[in-house]
């Protein structure tokens, strides 16, 4: 499983995110390629169908995905 920190709006807080899952839901709403890719100092950066995304916030929101429902837990983990 592949996480990743994200800022969260909604806590005011960093949450760990399920970036596999993420992507594999994105995968299903959209019939293009996904690559994803880091830049400078561990920054990631995603492309759905050529399109870039600067954070994976940005990217469940064009998808109309709720961010939090990727985060993991300590509960989960």
């Amino acid at each position: 499983m592949t996480t990743a920190k994200e800022y969260s709006e909604n806590v005011q807080r960093e949450v760990n995110i399920d970036v596999d899952a993420l992507l594999e839901a994105i995968q299903k709403k959209s019939s293009g390629e996904i690559q994803e890719y880091m830049e400078a100092e561990n920054a990631h950066r995603v492309k759905v169908n050529g399109k870039p995304y600067d954070s994976y916030t940005d990217l469940a929101e064009a998808f109309e995905l709720d961010i939090r429902d990727f985060a993991i837990s300590e509960v989960n983990r």
